[in-house]
């Protein structure tokens, strides 16, 4: 991670590639002054500290669970204008990591049950794509129409000791990063392959753009003040599941690049020789974080990878859930230590995607990393 700037944790592929891991293990060996996000709830990240505790975010970056498990450490936290998020929800995650120094963009967005709603419906919501329906793009939509009646973060009294009221919440942060030695660590969210203009399989997408870039644009920051992006893989990338009624699909999440398919995850569970008590309880651990719905796997593209690495303008990789490759490296956090097979796999991405493999993750927790 590059002091004094704005880096950011991207997803490679459709999401569900770990990123609350990620951002969370770089947060607490970095230790950057402000983590900020632009999420909204149809993503949720995880981190998981020690096996006994975990945190689910779908508002506050996930790095923000480290004010309570670190004694050292308490980043201020800002939530960008393009992230849309439940009252409730961000109020919740505030109160379970003890998060006061909050800044939120007064133009941020507030999902309402309305817009929920209107998602459901299998002839004029999002359904028909297997959408999560957490009533974003219908905020979006909202807000792009300027609609009267809709509401931002600066509209509501329980946000408004922490919206920002002065002139320019970039310019802050811009001072903040360029004169006052600070480091800013952003949490990207969903995955480049779901961008609604860059990503692979349009309608089935999600509502905004996802790149790094794009966060770059969304928190208002110019182009210098960028460090490192790390771009978030896993070596069988997932979609999110299909939505299934009465036995028949009635919402398909997409299809896949040319240069891969489908897998089954017992498939990839034995090419990995994970132990039979994980393999059998694989389909009730991959299920994703905002529907908990079955994930779709696939072997890994190198196409995808290339467009990735391209568009988000990437300068590191993290390879998350290097125990698919081979389960003897479960829970490693020694470079050293990991096996053949694991190595081969971080050489061949390497090489495809011409920046190099910083950060390996082998399981669930914090530290079931390896950073070369």
């Amino acid at each position: 991670m590059i002091p004094n700037r704005f880096n950011i944790v991207t997803d490679g592929q459709w999401g569900s590639t770990g990123k609350g891991l990620i951002t969370t293990a770089l947060a607490s060996i970095h230790k950057p002054e402000i983590l900020s996000t632009t999420n909204m709830a149809n993503a949720g990240h995880t981190a998981v500290w020690d096996s006994d505790r975990k945190f689910i975010a779908k508002a506050l970056p996930s790095a923000a669970a480290l004010k309570t498990w670190m004694d050292d450490y308490n980043p201020t936290i800002v939530i960008g204008p393009s992230a849309a998020l439940h009252i409730d929800q961000l109020l919740k995650e505030i109160d379970e990591t003890k998060t006061e120094d909050l800044i939120i963009h007064p133009r941020s967005g507030v999902i309402t049950k309305d817009h929920q709603t209107s998602e459901c419906d299998l002839d004029s919501g999002t359904k028909h794509i297997a959408s999560t329906m957490q009533g974003c793009g219908a905020f979006l939509a909202d807000k792009i129409m300027r609609r009267k009646e809709l509401k931002l973060a600066r509209d509501y009294d329980e946000l408004d000791k922490y919206v920002y009221k002065g002139d320019s919440l970039p310019q802050t942060l811009y001072n903040r990063i360029m004169y006052e030695d600070h480091t800013m660590l952003h949490e990207g969210s969903q995955g480049f392959s779901l961008d609604i203009n860059h990503g692979s399989h349009y309608p089935n997408c999600t509502s905004r753009g996802t790149t790094a870039i794009q966060n770059v644009a969304d928190m208002g920051l110019p182009l210098h003040c960028v460090g490192d992006i790390y771009l978030v893989i896993r070596p069988y990338p997932i979609r999110v599941g299909n939505v299934v009624e009465n036995d028949k699909v009635v919402g398909h999440s997409g299809g896949c690049y040319d240069d891969h398919e489908e897998m089954t995850w017992e498939q990839i569970m034995a090419d990995s020789g994970a132990p039979e008590s994980i393999a059998n309880n694989i389909c009730k651990t991959e299920l994703t974080t905002v529907t908990k719905r079955l994930r779709r796997a696939f072997g890994f593209s190198n196409k995808q990878l290339k467009q990735a690495v391209l568009s988000n303008g990437a300068t590191k990789i993290a390879l998350n859930f290097a125990n698919y490759i081979d389960w003897s490296c479960y829970q490693c956090n020694e470079y050293e230590k990991l096996p053949t097979k694991v190595m081969d796999f971080i050489h061949m991405v390497e090489d495809n995607a011409g920046i190099p493999v910083s950060v390996v993750g082998t399981g669930p927790n914090n530290n079931d990393i390896c950073v070369l």
